[in-house]
């Protein structure tokens, strides 16, 4: 059967054709249609239970909330690991599940245990959700001479301006809520004989929406609105009835005033007040695209923007996903080149450029397959791309060149040895196929998320190694028999030439070589072996190191001040200062005095910085900032990440009431930082304390730099 097609199709060149054809139009639809992301998509196995209690304490919010719930998750189906953090006035719970849990299933079973803990009387309702893949697009910051409320007001805009067009998040950081306060004397208090819990419940029920009920089936709800969102709608609520039956309001006894509230963390650009919006991808959104929406907008906006008001951007994560992918296509396309060249000095000609016109054919068959297994154009399937670029070439070499022998030496017709070259390398040929998948497959079994970073290899280079077989098999016999020239046309020079030399090559030196080899077989196996030894001493010695996840030149750098206890917010702010003067002088003396190096950078009080999502609320306080700088691309600049790293170390000058100073270019891929060290136990005192021993451990280790500690009451 298998002899039978191939002979069917190399006689009918028409039918050869069409699947040539068929092969670059679904490549070709498929390549536009492929989402384009910097890596796959990660299903995340998660739900996750906040539970916010205004005005608690770490340990209370620790021993009311998270202690009574965790117990309560543990015992749910395929949890894997259960972590809690405490942090003032809110206490956050990840529940992680087995790979491959049904999340819907584990959502309601979240829903449920949450459902037996009695919380705190005054806490707020737990909010479950279930994690969602998000993908960071970009980072816009909106900065000028304006209040926080009015760049509150053109930030909201700005988002929900961007979910319109098709943004699949925006989350901003850096803006006040809305406050309403109500001040009431103490005088006041006393001649009406209540207290302010009394109040305040009076209030709490007087400013509410009560849904009433339905009626039609069903069709019709009601509900009373009575929710108060103005300070001048809270001066008519009745608190007090005097005897004779006159009514005192809440505006007569009380200062009533809208206001806003101080965020937790105050970002700035250029010592102006800042906000910034997160802009994201869904798992099915593609980056570019999403990208160009925003980069239209931000064109478009800039315009309209008040004076004075201006809209930055940085973090643009689709920038290195498109210069990545175009590195790569630009190595992809030169290794093509180079195996072109080789063919067409090995080969004739004719056979050359087959075998070279296969490839591209293959390579767009595999997008097809890719679009209909659900894949992605992304750093790990491009990596897979060119990796299988050699093995598209192997097997129509072998069919080519053998081809090209039985015309040569046995003397067949051009069509007759096209034919019997693919029969006869047919079983090499899948043997090598299926010898590389057998080698490949095994990634298939990693699990977790890296296991699905790296299953993205071997499902393309499966994919690749398909449309190669079919390519081999069913067109290029075809190509051979029909368009390979005359049987009689006499080689060129320069082929007969490099034939003769290649021959002396192959059989003086090589094929002398090889005897030699054999005839000497022990003395080959001991080098062999001793190659080997060789190859494994390098390695247990350290000579060779290992790098899980080799990160390339990063682009941003982070600094994280973390001030003594009992610092105030303005020795924070004096600090941030002195990174921002280091960062102007560092980039001075490193650029000569173009200052062309840092293309953008914000800083922010109250909170540090970090290529990672911080937990909702954790804390921010007064004795936290940071900085975020970005640097120009890799290619376009001299300076070295490590290098600028370290001139803005040495030049910041530590300020009073400076606890830890960190400076540092994030690393990519999954390990994360070089050493992390977690401590558990029961009492937090003495956690604190052999946290602090563990700092200054690290910190009198030689090369030990940018060490941070987390403390988090919670536990896991």
């Amino acid at each position: 059967m298998f002899s039978a097609t191939i002979e069917f199709f190399a006689r009918h060149r028409t039918a050869a054709n069409l699947i040539m054809i068929l092969m670059l139009a679904v490549g070709l639809v498929s390549a536009a249609r492929l989402n384009k992301q910097f890596f796959p998509d990660i299903d995340v196995e998660v739900v996750i239970v906040t539970v916010s209690w205004s005005g608690a304490t770490a340990e209370d919010v620790d021993s009311n909330i998270t202690q009574p719930l965790e117990p309560e998750l543990r015992t749910i189906a395929n949890v894997k690991k259960v972590r809690s953090s405490s942090y003032e006035g809110i206490g956050s719970t990840q529940i992680e599940f087995e790979f491959g849990s049904d999340m819907q299933k584990a959502l309601a079973d979240v829903e449920a245990a949450v459902g037996q803990v009695s919380f705190p009387r005054d806490s707020d309702a737990p909010n479950i959700v279930k994690g969602e893949f998000y993908d960071t697009i970009s980072k816009l910051v909106l900065y000028g001479d304006y209040s926080l409320e009015s760049l509150s007001y053109h930030a909201k805009i700005i988002k929900e301006d961007l979910l319109q067009r098709g943004v699949d998040k925006v989350t901003i950081f850096g803006v006040p809520d809305p406050e309403i306060v109500i001040q009431i004397k103490q005088a006041e208090l006393a001649r009406l004989g209540l207290t302010l819990n009394e109040i305040s419940k009076i209030i709490a029920g007087s400013s509410i929406d009560v849904p009433a009920g339905s009626f039609a089936d069903g069709a019709l709800r009601v509900r009373s609105l009575g929710l108060r969102k103005r300070a001048s709608e809270y001066a008519n609520i009745k608190i007090f009835v005097r005897g004779d039956g006159s009514v005192v309001t809440l505006g007569e006894v009380a200062t009533i005033r809208d206001t806003w509230s101080t965020p937790s963390a105050l970002y700035e650009h250029e010592k102006k007040p800042a906000v910034q919006l997160h802009v994201q991808r869904g798992k099915t959104s593609d980056s570019l695209k999403t990208n160009a929406i925003v980069q239209s907008y931000i064109d478009e906006k800039k315009a309209s923007l008040p004076v004075g008001l201006n809209l930055g951007q940085y973090d643009v994560q689709a920038d290195l996903i498109s210069q990545r992918i175009m590195l790569m296509v630009r190595n992809g396309l030169g290794g093509l080149v180079l195996v072109t060249l080789v063919l067409f000095a090995f080969l004739p000609m004719r056979v050359a450029f087959w075998v070279a016109t296969g490839i591209p054919a293959a390579f767009l068959a595999t997008f097809g397959v890719m679009f209909a297994t659900g894949q992605t154009i992304n750093m790990i399937s491009l990596f897979g791309l060119i990796m299988a670029l050699g093995i598209v070439v192997d097997d129509a070499i072998v069919i080519g060149e053998h081809a090209e022998y039985l015309r040569k030496r046995r003397k067949l017709s051009i069509d007759s040895a096209a034919i019997l070259a693919a029969k006869r390398m047919g079983p090499p040929v899948i043997s090598a196929m299926l010898t590389t998948v057998a080698a490949f497959l095994p990634l298939f079994m990693i699990k977790g998320i890296i296991g699905v970073v790296v299953s993205a290899i071997p499902a393309v280079v499966c994919a690749v190694l398909l449309a190669s077989l079919i390519e081999c098999f069913y067109i290029l016999p075809a190509h051979l028999g029909h368009y390979g020239g005359s049987d009689d046309k006499e080689p060129s020079w320069f082929r007969r030439n490099f034939d003769r030399g290649f021959d002396f090559v192959r059989d003086r030196i090589f094929g002398r070589l090889v005897t030699h080899s054999f005839r000497f077989r022990y003395v080959t196996f001991a080098f062999a072996l001793g190659l080997l030894l060789f190859a494994v001493g390098m390695m247990t010695s350290g000579r060779v190191g290992f790098v899980f996840f080799s990160s390339p030149e990063a682009d941003r750098v982070y600094a994280n001040i973390d001030m003594a206890s009992g610092s105030t917010r303005r020795q924070t702010e004096t600090m941030l200062d002195e990174v921002n003067r280091a960062l102007e002088t560092v980039e001075s003396e490193l650029t000569d005095g173009r200052n062309d190096l840092v293309i953008f950078h914000v800083g922010v009080v109250g909170s540090n910085v970090s290529e990672e999502p911080r937990p909702p609320n954790q804390g921010d306080n007064d004795l936290l900032a940071g900085m975020a700088i970005e640097l120009k691309t890799a290619d376009q600049r001299t300076v070295r990440a490590d290098q600028f790293v370290a001139a803005l170390r040495a030049e910041i000058a530590p300020m009073p009431g400076l606890k830890r100073l960190s400076v540092r270019a994030p690393a990519g891929g999954p390990p994360g930082r070089e050493l992390d060290i977690r401590l558990m136990g029961m009492d937090l005192e003495t956690l604190k304390a052999a946290a602090e021993d563990v700092v200054q451990l690290a910190e009198a280790l030689p090369g030990a730099t940018n060490i941070e500690e987390n403390l988090d009451y919670g536990a896991e």
